[in-house]
């Protein structure tokens, strides 16, 4: 019985180092670095400058991962953006109570918003190849296709 212990013990005393070490090797594979406003890709800066003129980047962080890079820019005004690697908007986030610069969200999207929730707008909006994802500055998530037509409210 001592020995059983003594060895289940050991094997213990093995395999968490082995397991903590194993899982801080997954965030190793993600890199984020800190660049300029000139080292975003072409779209993501004639995106800033046509739906942000005059607003300040304070930051721009690059990450890459397996997948590709992904770019945050948080700009002065409490907007947050993120762009693919082809610099395409992928979520355009405003502080709370505000809303995204108008032209984002796709026609179809902004006629359900304004005709369902006429005292709302939206204050963040996703985009993946499933579709969109909206918040609106009440907080209600709303779904949509990828033709902007609505899903469902996401509860």
């Amino acid at each position: 019985m001592k020995i059983t212990t003594k060895l289940m013990l050991a094997a213990l005393l093995v395999a968490v180092p082995t397991m903590a070490w194993s899982c801080s090797d997954d965030d190793d594979d993600n890199r984020k670095e800190s660049i300029t406003v000139e080292q975003l890709p072409q779209a993501s800066r004639t995106f800033i400058a046509d739906y942000y003129p005059g607003v300040s980047v304070l930051r721009v962080t690059k990450e890459t991962e397996h997948s590709g890079s992904e770019y945050d820019v948080n700009l002065a005004n409490g907007h947050e953006i993120e762009f693919n690697a082809a610099g395409e908007w992928t979520d355009v986030d405003a502080p709370t109570g505000q809303t995204v610069p108008a032209g984002i969200a796709p026609k179809a999207i902004v006629e359900y918003v304004t005709a369902n929730y006429p005292d709302q707008g939206i204050n963040e909006i996703s985009r993946d190849r499933k579709g969109y994802e909206v918040d609106l500055t009440s907080g209600l998530d709303l779904e949509f296709d990828t033709n902007g037509n609505f899903i469902r409210i996401d509860r």
